[in-house]
């Protein structure tokens, strides 16, 4: 059934799909409402948005899904950069009583209308989702940059801006042990970032300009040098003066290593880490992104290049300053900024696996 309602300034085409539809099927529809608004061979830029609380499978995809459809209908999708486009789509997801719905609005100038259609998605047999586990570690003023747990867990080190802290574990609760000052030949980048890794003669800390040798016996010290060495699998390296890293293996400038391009992780954030997968063989991702004034952090299961989200998402305190794997196998490291407090907290991540 075919509607079509004019309101304001708006020629709204609303069709109702009532069977199952898959996505590429959709992309072919909402391409014929849109390019029915348009003249043949017009110019258009394109953009999408996901209202909906979870995107549905294979949404990474549908939008070169709907541009091959466009160009099929002989719409040109430009970027606005390099060409000025004749008309901007705006393609939204949302929810609404019926169902899915996709609005796509279409502006020229001053007209603007809108193509819309109900969508009804194949069923897709719910999986039993994991859930991630917080466990509080420490929380102070002083930005903390990652957090490394010794000696079975009874040590905790601290690596902040001005210095790395020791802490021992007595009756359930962190004590203060010593601490060596992180003296560096010139500041912290406004945006403070920082690893730390255990090594067989102590740890290491890495920031961005420098390297530090840190060792626990007889005392605690660190000694810096000017310099970025490299750290990880596959390795990695600070970009002096900056917040991110570089690595041989990559034309651009990285913020978390060790995670490819992946489709569907569009809605990540800019910290990512890998951890392994406590209930599987693939491969696990945390990930945070943002919710309202709050970010969040949700685990993703990789297979054949595709991200799927395997928990409900976990809402913070606050923003994530840093997300980081941690030394035990299946858990990271994360730390939010409270927006109430401003204090940093540092915590571990880990996932139980569905009952």
């Amino acid at each position: 059934m075919l509607r079509v309602v004019f309101a304001l300034s708006f020629g709204l085409i609303l069709m109702r799909q009532v069977h199952a539809q898959p996505l590429p099927e959709a992309a072919a529809q909402l391409a014929s409402r849109i390019s029915s608004l348009l003249p043949r061979r017009a110019t258009v830029s394109l953009d999408l948005r996901s209202l909906m609380t979870r995107p549905p499978d294979g949404w990474s995809s549908f939008r070169g899904q709907l541009q091959d459809a466009l160009q099929k209908a002989g719409i040109q999708v430009v970027g606005t950069a390099a060409t000025q486009p004749d008309s901007q789509v705006l393609v939204m997801l949302s929810e609404s009583a019926q169902g899915p719905l996709f609005v796509a609005e279409v502006t020229t100038g001053d007209n603007r209308q809108a193509a819309m259609l109900l969508w009804t998605p194949p069923h897709v047999e719910e999986r039993p989702r994991m859930t991630l586990m917080l466990k509080s570690l420490w929380e102070q003023p002083e930005p903390v940059l990652d957090v490394l747990l010794l000696n079975s867990g009874a040590q905790m080190l601290v690596l902040s801006t001005s210095n790395v802290t020791s802490y021992q574990l007595m009756a359930g609760k962190w004590t203060f042990a010593s601490a060596a000052p992180l003296a560096l030949s010139r500041p912290m980048p406004r945006d403070p970032r920082g690893r730390m890794l255990s090594a067989a003669d102590g740890f290491r800390v890495y920031v961005p300009g420098a390297t530090c040798i840190g060792t626990l016996e007889p005392a605690l010290k660190l000694t810096c040098a000017d310099g970025n060495e490299p750290w990880g699998d596959p390795p990695v390296r600070w970009v002096t003066d900056r917040n991110v890293l570089e690595s041989d293996r990559a034309q651009s400038a990285l913020y978390s290593p060790a995670v490819p391009p992946t489709s569907g992780a569009e809605g990540w954030g800019s910290d990512v880490a890998a951890m392994d997968n406590p209930c599987a063989q693939s491969a696990i991702v945390i990930a945070d992104g943002s919710s309202s004034d709050h970010d969040q952090v949700e685990a993703y299961e990789i297979a054949s290049g595709q991200a799927s989200g395997v928990s409900e998402p976990l809402a913070l305190s606050g923003a994530v300053t840093a997300l980081w794997p941690a030394e035990t196998r299946g858990q990271v490291t994360l730390v939010v900024r409270d927006s109430k407090t401003g204090d940093y907290a540092a915590s571990r991540l880990g996932l139980a696996c569905p009952q």
